[in-house]
């Protein structure tokens, strides 16, 4: 059985969703989700304690406006980035750290109007004893 979610730009994170859903329903486990709209990218990712992970997407001739979306239940502090990639040249666009105890989310645009960049997203953990474990969401947004 899969629970049917429309994936809106939401402020609550995803997994919460699926929590919610699975309490409603009355089932213990947590099931798979289906989105009505799809996304181009998505990544979980395993950042072991005072690590980094950097996840690279290759956007190669898509033009268009992007929404990237990270959620983690982890324990901060967790540092969230986006660089944005020309050729070889890396500039960080957006930067965040996050102090929260579970609940961490990050949502920013990733414009690429050109066509020519490509995206790069980090992820900092400077939990001492943790892994903080972090899903990663790439969303193709509407032409305006």
């Amino acid at each position: 059985m899969s629970i049917k979610v429309r994936f809106i730009r939401p402020k609550l994170p995803l997994l919460l969703l699926v929590i919610l859903s699975s309490v409603f329903t009355g089932v213990s486990s947590l099931q798979a989700v289906e989105f009505d709209e799809e996304y181009l990218y998505y990544r979980d990712a395993n950042v072991p304690p005072f690590q980094k992970s950097r996840e690279f997407f290759d956007m190669p001739d898509r033009k268009g406006y992007f929404e990237v979306t990270m959620i983690s239940d982890a324990v901060g502090p967790l540092t969230f980035r986006i660089v944005r990639v020309k050729g070889d040249v890396e500039a960080t666009q957006v930067q965040q750290r996050s102090y929260r105890v579970g609940g961490h989310e990050f949502q920013t645009r990733f414009d690429n109007i050109s066509g020519q960049d490509d995206l790069i997203v980090e992820v900092s953990n400077s939990n001492p004893v943790a892994v903080a474990k972090v899903s990663v969401f790439v969303v193709e947004l509407p032409a305006r």
